[in-house]
């Protein structure tokens, strides 16, 4: 039995921790109809933001809508097809349906604030953004090397590229700027952590039973992917603080941080860290804003959300490391 080998019967389970990985999932579902957008749209029409505001959200959200349809691809395309287990598959799927929420909901920002529908295609006249797209789909699947490459690859997607953008929107939530918004960016981050340790433990799996691949060069490939990421990350970081700062946030904090993550994902494949003057969290503010104190799915009203039971050190402070 590997990851990769068709299951004959539902039970019994080899990989128990992704079917259980899958019902945490779908007991944190959400949909985007559930959104509270009006003070935003506000806010957006009566001056409350500044224009360079206004500009720095509207750079994230040309290609925020288009980052988690790349995502979705390659769970269509590459995982899917190639990890036949059932357990996995089902890990698998629910990743996938929730890519699509939140590729509506984020549609949802920019339809509801009035942004023109050429908005979803604006990214590629810009090199700093297309060049990030065009890195997140860029995978093979012919060898078993390939794979354990893509995993790598969906966790720099799902753990660092997401979440640069997250933090960038997130901060405006802390001026009482844009509540629907970072509402969207807290429910997506909650998923996104799910996924990064779903993948994250499947890499490991998969390298566990090929152990073949875990050569130097293997290593080496892994290490440059990440620092590729963080690259094109500082030049859409550049790109979205063009016109200024964001509320209580700057280009080099949001950089700092996403070497930070970068360096959370790193361990949590079981790698070393790649940045070790950033080791720390520069952004403790983070902690503050994704505590337990989240807005309730179905009553819409502050609350402790624990449908799912949280229990533990969860390590809000670092995004949940995996």
């Amino acid at each position: 039995m590997s990851v990769t080998t068709p299951s004959r019967t539902y039970k019994p389970f080899h990989y128990p921790w992704a079917m259980q990985a899958a019902n945490r999932h779908e007991l944190i579902h959400w949909h985007e109809d559930e959104l509270d957008l009006q003070a935003d749209v506000n806010q957006w029409q009566d001056g409350s933001l500044a224009p360079h505001h206004k500009n720095h959200i509207t750079q994230i959200l040309r290609l925020f809508t288009q980052t988690d349809a790349n995502v979705a691809g390659n769970y269509c395309d590459y995982f899917i097809p190639i990890f036949k287990n059932n357990e996995i598959r089902c890990m698998l799927l629910a990743f996938a349906a929730r890519e699509g929420i939140h590729q509506r909901a984020y549609a949802l920002l920019n339809d509801t604030l009035g942004l023109p529908e050429s908005e979803f295609t604006a990214f590629l006249e810009y090199d700093e953004m297309a060049q990030k797209s065009t890195f997140m789909t860029d995978n093979k699947s012919d060898t078993p090397r390939d794979i354990a490459l893509a995993l790598a690859k969906s966790v720099v997607n799902e753990g660092v590229a997401l979440f640069s953008a997250f933090i960038m929107l997130l901060t405006y939530c802390r001026f009482g700027y844009m509540m629907g918004m970072t509402t969207v960016v807290e429910w997506s981050i909650r998923d996104e952590t799910e996924h990064v340790e779903g993948i994250s433990a499947l890499f490991i799996e998969y390298i566990r039973e090929n152990p073949e691949i875990l050569d130097d060069q293997f290593k080496f490939e892994v290490y440059q992917m990440f620092r590729d990421a963080v690259s094109l990350e500082d030049k859409f970081i550049d790109l979205a603080f063009a016109q200024g700062d964001a509320p209580g946030l700057t280009a080099q904090e949001t950089k700092d941080y996403v070497r930070y993550i970068a360096n959370r994902r790193l361990l949590g494949i079981g790698f070393k860290e790649n940045w070790l003057e950033h080791v720390e969290n520069p952004l403790p503010w983070v902690a503050e804003v994704l505590g337990d104190q989240m807005s309730n799915f179905f009553e819409k009203r502050v609350t402790d959300y624990s449908t799912v039971a949280f229990s533990g050190e969860w390590g809000w402070d670092v995004l949940a490391p995996v």
